[in-house]
């Protein structure tokens, strides 16, 4: 699915099952314009070739990475494991931190963004990599504390403001999903017409 900040979905594919929705997101890049745009990714969608498609019809990638890329997850969680280091980056031109009150809920968000690449082993295979990114987040709610730290890789060049708005940008999609797995219980349904109202 691709979504512009104004809330409009400009394509979505249905997909048979878990593991189909990277063929749906080449499909939906042959016919869809990234032109001067940011695409985003869940994990499942960190793939080489996808990045260059992406690249290829000139917009721009920021891309979560997980378990499923274990070792490029590994590397990036470790270079951002220092605290003197992340200390340092606060000063930098690559951080940014947000507060919010929402849903009776304190939401602590930080960004980390680096150009500081050459280390990367596998850099070769992803080339379109440009900066490497981390956002831990916390919620604070009824005096418990729930934190996660979100890992990404991204052909953005090195810009905080664009690499936060596209990292939180991209959970906004997310939220559908979670609705429809949660308030629908689309995940249950035992349906098997497509057709069936």
């Amino acid at each position: 699915m691709f979504k512009r900040r104004g809330g409009v979905c400009f394509g979505q594919k249905a997909v048979e099952g878990k593991g189909k929705e990277i063929p749906a997101i080449k499909d939906l890049l042959e016919i869809i314009s990234v032109k001067q745009q940011v695409v985003t990714t869940d994990a499942r969608g960190i793939q080489t070739n996808i990045a260059a498609k992406i690249r290829s019809g000139k917009g721009d990638c920021v891309l979560a990475v997980k378990g499923n890329q274990a070792n490029l997850h590994e590397d990036i969680r470790t270079y951002f494991e220092d605290e003197d280091f992340l200390s340092q980056m606060k000063k930098e031109e690559g951080y940014s931190r947000t507060i919010e009150k929402a849903y009776g809920q304190i939401e602590i968000r930080e960004y980390f963004q680096t150009d500081d690449i050459g280390w990367l082993p596998g850099q070769k295979q992803w080339e379109v990599l440009e900066t490497i990114g981390m956002s831990p987040y916390t919620y604070k709610e009824d005096g418990k504390e729930t934190s996660e730290t979100r890992y990404y890789i991204s052909s953005l060049p090195l810009d905080i403001a664009l690499f936060q708005a596209s990292a939180r940008g991209h959970w906004a999609v997310e939220s559908m999903h979670w609705h429809l797995d949660v308030t629908f219980r689309e995940d249950h349904n035992q349906i098997l017409d497509k057709t069936a109202a």
